[in-house]
């Protein structure tokens, strides 16, 4: 069975005996991330699973009874400790991680000898801060990962003397926990890997962390790193500006739009939105409107496809609002169908606020379709009362003799008071029936 099927299916038994069997590194680090993943999305908080490693029986088990028993945080750990490739080590530290402090601290008992099992976070963190100068890389990694976990700025310290660390991945996980401790102690040192560190991983860590620290001298160092050679770390850098309230890294997020790479343009344009709707509500119109402002210079191609997509798949109704409005503000000819099909879509929006600004944006649109697609939904029985309703309200905006006539017909055949009414009011606004077009 293939990792990915694997992967779908959710097998930590299989994924375990990939990691433990595999004569294939890549294989062996690849069955360590989905278990991390597994774990991350889960929380779980012990696998009751466990393997036999006794002659002959490799079988995942219900419950442990003898000695030759291992968990899978065992296996875990025992990667971390035997596999003979680093980024397999690294791979399943990440995975404990996922899972409990308790297993990023069982690592560092295991490989420095100390004993953090009862141990108060401080001591904790304490301990790992002294194993962060240990020689064996992976225990580094570990401590380094653990201090992110416990999260005590008394830290901060000695995480930044580890961002200079020779090995790259130590680098890389002490910039994670210097994001997760969040001090800004640490933005100066983490500027620096930005911008001068030779490793992908690491530049892409230290932009994270600057987003997650959220200060002004954090985003002031983001908005200094747009001329990055590396596209992952490039759409780090947009994806972290997303995190700030203000209007100010809308500049550089609309400069993103131009990248040549699709995922840094996306990204920046889901940014953008996050912006919006991070911003305090009593400056929110504001940041809309400069927001709007400045993507005025960006073409529709650049813009209209993320906004559209976000619309229509994004889980949060901020951010389905914020590209709505902005939607009818940036739509161009050449987009012109796809922002309409996801304005459409979003005017039955279970979010009120989301499905008005959907029909406020299609009003701004200069489509000669949309009379007859609103004609459609209006006399759709499949489509929700919101739908309909809504439809009607941008008839009464932008219909013409067609939708007075079908809105007059509509109305004696409809047995909906409510969408009666808002048939009513959608005629009185086109002259009312058989009358010519109103001011």
């Amino acid at each position: 069975m293939s990792l990915y099927q694997l992967q779908r299916e959710r097998d930590l038994g299989q994924l375990v005996e990939t990691l433990r069997r595999s004569d294939d590194p890549a294989i062996r680090r690849r069955a360590a991330e989905i278990i991390g993943g597994i774990f991350e999305s889960d929380d779980i908080d012990e696998p009751d699973l466990v393997l036999n490693d006794g002659p002959g029986d490799d079988s995942i088990l219900g419950a442990a009874e003898d000695g030759e028993r291992e968990t899978v945080i065992d296996v875990l750990v025992s990667t971390v400790k035997h596999d003979n490739a680093e980024g397999v080590r690294a791979a399943a530290i990440d995975a404990l991680d996922h899972h409990s402090q308790e297993s990023l601290e069982r690592v560092v008992d295991e490989l420095s000898g100390k004993d953090l099992a009862s141990a108060a976070d401080w001591v904790a963190a304490r301990a790992f801060a002294e194993v962060l100068d240990d020689g064996q890389p992976e225990l580094r990694i570990a401590a380094a990962t653990g201090l992110g976990r416990v999260g005590d700025p008394s830290v901060t310290a000695a995480l930044v003397k580890r961002l200079s660390d020779p090995d790259a991945r130590v680098r890389a996980r002490s910039a994670v926990a210097c994001g997760r401790v969040g001090d800004p102690r640490a933005v100066e040192a983490l500027e620096s890997r930005l911008h001068g560190d030779p490793d992908i991983n690491v530049r892409a860590a230290a932009a994270e962390a600057l987003g997650e620290i959220g200060t002004e001298a954090a985003l002031g160092a983001l908005l200094g790193a747009d001329g990055d050679d590396s596209e992952s770390v490039r759409r780090v850098v947009a994806d972290a500006l997303g995190q700030f309230g203000s209007v100010d890294p809308v500049d550089a997020l609309v400069g993103y739009l131009e990248d040549d790479s699709e995922t840094v343009r996306r990204t920046a344009m889901f940014s953008m939105v996050e912006i919006l709707s991070n911003a305090p509500p009593q400056r929110s119109h504001d940041v809309r409107e400069a927001a709007a402002d400045r993507l005025g210079s960006a073409t529709a191609d650049e813009v209209v496809p993320p906004l559209s997509e976000i619309l229509t798949d994004s889980s949060g109704a901020p951010q389905r609002r914020n590209a709505a409005w902005l939607l009818g503000r940036v739509v161009g000819d050449e987009y012109e169908s796809t922002a309409r099909e996801a304005l459409l879509a979003a005017l039955g929006d279970d979010d009120g606020m989301t499905a008005q600004f959907a029909a406020t944006s299609l009003t701004a649109l200069d489509s000669p379709g949309l009379e007859d697609d609103l004609l459609e939904l209006v006399k759709s029985d499949d489509a929700s009362h919101e739908l309909r309703s809504k439809s009607l309200f941008v008839l009464g905006k932008v219909g013409g003799d067609d939708a007075r006539a079908a809105l007059g017909e509509f109305v004696d055949k409809t047995d909906d008071d409510g969408l009666r009414e808002a048939a009513f009011s959608a005629l009185s606004k086109l002259g009312g029936i058989g009358g010519g077009a109103g001011p």
